[in-house]
C-alpha cells in the first residue's frame, strides 16, 4: 500500500469531468451524440456524432462547445485550424491554458443514403 507521501493528485481528470455536463450539453443542442474517450490524464478527448437530422454545421457544434470554457488563450485560433482524419472525422484541439486543452473528434452531418 502506498503511503500518503506516495501519492501524487491528478487535477485534470477532475476539472475535465467537471466541464463534461455542459458540453453534452451543448452536444446535444446543436443535434450531436457526445462521448468520452480515454483517461483524462493528458487531456480530454471527447467524440461528438451527428445524431439528428437537423444536426448543427460542425463549425457551430464547436463553437457551442467552446463557448462552455468561456474565453480560452487560442479561443480564435482553434476554431480556425481542424485537421481531416480517417472516415471523415474532422478535430480540433481547443486549448484551456498551458498543457490543458481539449482534442475534439466530430462525426459530421452526412447527407441521406435513400
Amino acid at each position: 500500500m502506498k503511503d500518503k507521501t506516495q501519492v501524487k493528485p491528478e487535477g485534470k481528470p477532475v476539472f475535465y469531468a467537471v466541464l463534461y455536463n455542459d458540453f453534452r450539453r451543448a452536444a446535444l443542442d446543436c443535434g450531436y451524440a457526445l462521448a468520452l474517450h480515454g483517461s483524462m490524464a493528458r487531456d480530454m478527448d471527447l467524440i461528438a456524432i451527428a445524431w439528428t437530422e437537423d444536426a448543427a454545421p460542425v463549425e457551430t457544434l464547436v463553437a457551442a462547445i467552446s463557448d462552455c470554457i468561456g474565453q480560452t488563450i487560442w479561443k480564435d485560433y482553434h476554431l480556425k485550424n481542424p485537421s481531416q482524419r480517417p472516415h471523415g472525422r474532422i478535430t480540433y484541439t481547443l486549448s484551456i491554458m498551458g498543457d490543458w486543452f481539449i482534442d475534439l473528434s466530430i462525426i459530421p452531418p452526412t447527407k441521406p443514403l435513400v
